[in-house]
């Protein structure tokens, strides 16, 4: 089955950025590459399973072209490099 996903820039007051995100086919995003301009990083959030590769790059691609530069002038490889942040869903209280 083909699947056709889009994209769009978002801009983010709370986060102080700007992001371009992949949207599935119900308009959802799937996927986002995020520029800090506080923390100066670059970073890429998925939120769905199974995205194809090409979707992927093609997002990422874009992201180069669009979120370049920072708003202090610069460039996406002076970005600050920084570990993981993993989010842990909720643990359950066995239902009770």
């Amino acid at each position: 089955m083909t699947h056709r996903y889009k994209m769009q820039v978002a801009e983010d007051v709370v986060r102080d950025g700007l992001g371009v995100e992949l949207l599935n086919e119900t308009g959802d995003v799937v996927a986002e590459i995020f520029r800090s301009d506080r923390e100066h990083t670059v970073l890429v959030n998925i939120f769905s399973y199974d995205i194809p590769l090409a979707a992927i790059e093609l997002l990422i691609a874009r992201a180069k072209d669009i979120l370049e530069p920072f708003e202090n002038g610069m460039t996406l490889s002076e970005a600050i490099l920084t570990g993981p942040k993993l989010v842990r869903p909720p643990e359950s209280d066995g239902g009770a």
